[in-house]
């Protein structure tokens, strides 16, 4: 009997890896590995999508949510997928600055055809605009939500591309990835106030998107893509990143977690501790890149003080946030659960790079 388990035992492992081995090949020769690849998908998860939440938690606690639970998370894969539907835009599009600069890679979609990335973008849209009209909602966020496609589609589509239209390039993509979306949520959520257009602009101004091309301005430059910063040149480019926009960073974050104090009495002890730790840590790590004790860059752009930064919003403040929405609105625990992904994702990145580092 045991000889004939371990027969048996033996039988099933074989099946398994002749099944694994056969799916990886189905994957290689269909291009399903490189669709999966692409880095558009990790983007949505983590990229524009991680400032989203603030604004959305604040509005659900200071305001009187009415929306449905399931249509605010609904809309929340929505606008991931939409902005997954941008990033294949964009690379689709810059094939060619992409060998030019070195980015010929899988992530980019550089290893499927032509016909899939168009395929791709086609159903991201459809679906998207599918569930948009099955959620409700109204019309407002509708409307905003066209514009975002709009600005997206001008920004990657040729002849137009706003992209290498320096300013005009720089203020569509500070527009689509962040303030639009953030509208969207508000608008669904019949959320109008003064905070309705004041929380998109300080999100925008605690991660410009201008910071995002001057940390690409060489490669960007090497491949005649003329961005804002690749116009204004890399030594203006970085002095405007370090002079004035990540200054400008802390006291946007700063001033969002005020409000948050000010407006949600419920959080308010945390919300305090929240300030406190953001701003000695944010002054400690500034002192000491000073003093030279601290000199590690994720990337050019984001100094050790913005790195604390960074991390205080993402795995302090947005964290606090989500347990008043538990607390207080927990109809809309479903949302926690993206969260969840999104800052799994984020802590799986710098946990890599702190191993690099160590190394």
């Amino acid at each position: 009997m045991i000889l004939g388990s371990k027969i048996l035992i033996a039988d099933i492992s074989q099946t398994v890896r002749v099944a694994l081995v056969n799916l990886k090949e189905f994957t290689a020769q269909s291009g399903l590995l490189s669709v999966v690849r692409l880095r558009a998908w990790k983007l949505a998860l983590a990229g524009p999508s991680v400032y989203w939440y603030f604004p959305i938690f604040y509005a659900l606690l200071t305001g009187h949510p009415r929306v449905s639970p399931v249509g605010l998370v609904a809309l929340l894969a929505v606008l991931m997928v939409s902005a997954s539907w941008g990033f294949l835009l964009n690379d689709l599009f810059d094939r060619e600055a992409d060998s030019k600069s070195g980015r010929a890679d899988v992530i980019h979609g550089h290893t499927l055809k032509k016909s899939t990335m168009q395929l791709l973008i086609i159903s991201t849209a459809i679906i998207s605009w599918i569930v948009v009209f099955l959620i409700g909602g109204g019309y407002i966020f509708k409307i905003i939500l066209a514009i975002d496609y709009l600005i997206a589609t001008l920004y990657s589509l040729p002849p137009i591309k706003l992209k290498i239209r320096r300013f005009w390039g720089f203020l569509a993509n500070s527009l689509m990835e962040r303030p639009l979306p953030i509208l969207v949520f508000l608008s669904y959520m019949d959320y109008y106030n003064v905070y309705t257009l004041l929380l998109p602009i300080l999100m925008e101004l605690s991660w410009s998107v201008f910071k995002h091309q001057t940390a690409d301005v060489r490669q960007d430059i090497n491949a005649g893509v003329t961005t804002f910063a690749a116009y204004l040149g890399e030594v203006l480019s970085n002095k405007i990143v370090n002079l004035f926009l990540n200054p400008l960073s802390v006291i946007s974050l700063l001033f969002l977690t005020f409000l948050g104090i000010l407006n949600i009495p419920e959080l308010r002890p945390l919300l305090e501790i929240s300030f406190a730790v953001t701003l000695v840590g944010v002054l400690l790590s500034f002192f000491a890149e000073r003093k030279g004790v601290m000199t590690t860059y994720i990337t050019p752009t984001d100094p050790p003080y913005i790195m604390f930064l960074n991390l205080s919003y993402k795995f302090m403040l947005v964290p606090i946030m989500a347990y008043g929405v538990m607390t207080l609105t927990p109809t809309y625990y479903l949302i926690i659960v993206f969260l969840l992904g999104t800052l799994s994702y984020h802590a799986y990145a710098y946990f890599k790079f702190a191993k690099k580092m160590l190394r």
